[in-house]
This record gives C-alpha cells, structure tokens and sequence, in this order.
C-alpha cells in the first residue's frame, strides 16, 4: 500500500467526525513547511491573561490592591510583549522566505535575458 492510499484511506475513515480535515495536506501535518506556533501562541496568550487576571483579582480580595493591580496591569502587558515578540519573529521568518521568492523569480527572469556569446566555428568543424 502506497503512502497516498494509506493517506486516503485515513482521510475517509476520518471524514464523518472531522470536516476540516480534506482541507489539510499531508504536507502540513507530515512537514514542516508551515507554522503552527503562531496560531497556537493566541491561545497561549488568552491563558497567560486569564492568569494573570484572576491572580491579580485574588490580590485584592485578599486584601492587597497594590499587588493584585500590579499582577492584572503588569502580568498583561508582559504576557502580551512576549507574545507579540515571538510573533515578530515569524514574521520576519514569513518576510524572509518571501524576499527569497522574489530574489529567485528575479534572477530567473534575468537569466533568459542575457546574450550568450557566440563561439567563432573552428576550422576542424568546417
């Protein structure tokens, strides 16, 4: 059995329970060709937000408002500077891969474009 009927057949098996998954290739789950950290990065940040929040909320009905309201404030902003840093970072990855695209359909383009020199025959073709 061949990987693409091994991978039909798990996709057909799967189709009643999972819709989405005929919108998934096998590259993307076999292969890392794209990222899955990004997506997964918001759900981390929700939860780093409720965290914080309900730290800071049981600070203060505790009884100590200053540190509860430097856990809510402070534990936000920082749990979304992290986050907003590692996704600068796909970023930049995603610009990459797109500056190389462009650099390599350029330098295709370009090569057809250039003027071969013509070799003088020599007498022994003559």
């Amino acid at each position: 059995m061949s990987k693409d009927e091994l991978w039909d057949s798990v996709k057909k098996a799967a189709k009643p329970s999972l819709d989405r998954f005929d919108k998934l290739d096998k590259h993307y789950i076999f292969y890392l060709e794209e990222m899955v950290t990004p997506k997964l990065l918001t759900i981390f940040y929700w939860i780093l937000l409720f965290a914080f929040i309900t730290k800071g909320i049981g600070d203060i009905l505790e009884g100590d408002f200053f540190r509860g309201l430097v856990w809510v404030v402070g534990g936000s902003l920082a749990s979304r500077v992290a986050c907003e840093l590692v996704v600068i970072l796909f970023r930049i990855n995603e610009t990459l891969h797109e500056i190389n695209d462009n650099t390599k359909k350029i330098g295709s383009l370009g090569s057809n474009n250039i003027k071969k020199p013509i070799k003088a025959k020599s007498k022994a073709s003559k």
